[in-house]
Formats: C-alpha cells, structure tokens, sequence
C-alpha cells in the first residue's frame, strides 16, 4: 500500500463530516451496492445519510433541503436513469437546492453519460469504482459568507433550506458562536412548541417508535412537527452512517415535517453538540412539535432531561431484571416508561415486573406501557399519555 501524501492527509481532513445523502429513487429494490457505499464513504469520514428504498424525486429533494447535504447520491439498476434524473434534478431546483452535487452511480450505458451531465449531473460511477475512486472525486462544500439575517428571515416563513441551514450553522466553528448569540433570546419553554425526548440503549426501537409517533401526531391534526435524529459519529474516523431517518420519513415529502440527522460524537450523554442551539432555531421557525432521538444510551446519561418537557425512555423484553430496575438513573427522571415490542415473548413479565419496582423515593411512579409498532397495540394509551 502506498503511502499517504501531506496534501493527500489535509484534502481528507478537509472532507471529514461533508454530508453526503445516498438514495434509491424508483421500484429498484437492490440495495446492497449502496450500502457497501455508505459504509465506504463513512469509514473516509463522510456523514452519510441513507434515505432507504423506493424514494420518489420529491421526498430526495427534501430529504436534501432537510439534511443541509453537500452531495447526493442516486443508486440506479433498472436502466430508469434517462427518466428519473430529469425529475430529480427538477425537484431539486424547486425546493431551491439545484446546488447540491449531484452523482449517478449504477448500470449508466457510456453513451448516456453527456446527457446526464447535461441535464445537471455532476459526476458518474459505474459498476467497479472503488470508494477512493469516489472520496477522491468528492469536495468538501465551499465556505460561502453567512447572511444570518436573510436565513433568520426565511427560515421564520417555514423555509427548510434556510432552518437546514442554521442548523449546520449552530455546530460550525466559523458560524456557532453568531448562531448562539442571535437566538440567546429565544426560549423554547418560552414558545408554544413542545419538546419530546425519545431515549434507550442501542435496538430497542426508538426509531420505530417515532415513526409512529410522527404518523399518529399527522393523523390527530396539522402541527408542524421536527425531528432531532442522534446517531453514533466515529472516534476513529470521524464518519457517521446516519440512517434513523430511512424508518420514520414515508416517500412522500411534507412540508410540515421536518427531520434532520444529527452526528453525534462519544462522550455527551447521546446527544449531538449545540441541540440547545438548535432547538432555539425550531421553535424560532415556528414548530409546533419537536421530537429528540438519542443515541443509543446507558443508564447513567441524564442530559436529555435539561433540554425536553417529556421524557421517553424506551425498553424491549428480555432486556435486564428487577435488580437493574431497583439501580437509580435514567428511569427515574422519565416522564413515560414504553416497552417497544411488547408482542414479544417475556413482554407481559417484563411490564410487571416494572411496575413492581420503578417507584421513586417520593412514593411516585411513572406510566408504563407496552406497545408493538407491528400490531398497533398500545399505541392509543401511549399517545393519550403524550397529550
């Protein structure tokens, strides 16, 4: 293996957290080739949100405007790329983010190649590229001069470029501490937007969960809903495989909803940097709703309770004994109990078993509940308990 250049070392470091979305526009149902992407770009320490299978060109481009994405990969098989990318690149222009960098990568007869480009495509892979071949064709997005005042504007008319854009803003080192100043004075207690937590260990269906949430809050009335999706970012790497958002979002975009994939580095508690920033810039742009997803977490990270009026902690059976639910920690600062799965076996133990033990010292217990996202049990107590 050869060695790396110093150039080649600050180009990379350059690329670490450029955000990159990957996604599968159409009826092809092969995702196995993007994901061994997805993984490659995360490993050179891309942000890579995947947006899942049968994506239409509308939801892309949202998912795009949504993320604050420097690059987007579309994942084509089924010779369908004369006709889809046309429609993504219109979607694009419409929801006002024609400057994303915009890749093609599948079975791409050479001949067709000028008239992708032509219509707005960047770059091309065919089968056989390498992941250097790709993270070698890629650029991190330029810095252009932030205009705090036309994005504070836009993104209070329900612009999600300009809140996706203050978002970024918020964790920048050139742009935070400008971000937190101007949005000091904004307090979300203060607003009418609510603020739920969704927190648990790694697996046990927070994501899930909220998918369900967000379908029963849409289903119940028209509130502007925005989701807070934390996943694990790399200590090696600094890359991030951000794929929360691939359960919760249908193919179909809505302007009323808003998700945003967050990386979140080792050592805070599951949550990303700067989440009380952004929740100011939320409630600043008119949500009614917010909804934070943790990384998955241990017993012992409390920091979500400083930043939600309600606290979802999340279980599945089989998971644990009465004598880790007599330890004090997180359950104790939950305003929701769920046990996700509760179809499962060992569901109807479990549920007792917490009942049995999880009083505080006050003599005070919070509601548990067992739902299934598969059978829909539960789901109208839980929502009930949510208000």
């Amino acid at each position: 293996m050869s060695e790396t250049s110093p150039s080649e070392n600050r180009a990379n470091a350059a690329l670490i957290g450029t955000r990159v979305v990957l996604a599968k526009v159409g009826l092809d149902g092969h995702d196995r080739g993007v994901k061994v992407v997805a993984r490659g770009l995360r490993d050179a320490g891309f942000h890579v949100i995947y947006s899942g299978l049968w994506q239409s060109p509308e939801a892309v481009a949202q998912i795009v405007a949504d993320e604050d994405a420097a690059w987007l990969g579309i994942s084509l098989l089924n010779g369908a790329h004369l006709t889809l990318i046309p429609r993504v690149v219109a979607a694009l222009h419409h929801i006002g983010r024609a400057d994303v960098g915009l890749i093609v990568g599948g079975i791409v007869p050479p001949a067709d190649i000028p008239t992708l480009k032509a219509a707005g495509v960047r770059l091309v892979f065919g089968p056989g590229t390498t992941i250097d071949e790709i993270t070698q064709a890629l650029s991190p997005p330029p810095e252009t001069p932030l205009d705090l005042d036309l994005l504070c504007k836009q993104s209070h008319q329900h612009d999600h470029v300009s809140i996706a854009r203050l978002l970024t803003a918020a964790s920048s080192a050139r742009d935070g501490e400008a971000i937190r100043t101007r949005f000091a004075a904004t307090d979300p207690q203060a607003t009418t937007m609510r603020r739920i937590a969704v927190t648990g260990s790694p697996g046990v269906g927070k994501s899930t969960l909220i998918a369900g949430l967000i379908k029963s809050f849409r289903q119940r009335s028209s509130c502007r809903l925005a989701v807070l999706a934390c996943d694990p970012q790399s200590p090696v790497t600094g890359g991030a495989l951000l794929g929360d958002r691939l359960r919760m979002a249908d193919s179909v975009p809505h302007d009323n909803l808003f998700i945003r994939s967050l990386a979140t580095p080792s050592g805070l508690q599951g949550l990303a940097p700067n989440l009380d920033v952004m929740e100011r810039i939320l409630a600043w742009s008119g949500f009614d709703l917010l909804i934070i997803e943790t990384v998955g977490i241990g017993q012992g990270e409390i920091a979500v309770r400083e930043l939600a009026d309600q606290v979802v902690l999340v279980l599945q059976p089989q998971t644990g004994d009465s004598v880790q639910w007599d330890k004090a920690g997180l359950w104790e600062l939950a305003d929701l109990i769920v046990v996700q799965k509760c179809d499962l076996p060992g569901a109807d133990g479990m549920l007792a078993d917490l009942r049995e033990h999880l009083t505080r010292a006050d003599g005070s217990a919070s509601p548990i509940i067992g739902v299934s996202s598969h059978t829909r049990a539960g789901w109208d107590q839980l929502i009930t308990s949510l208000g």
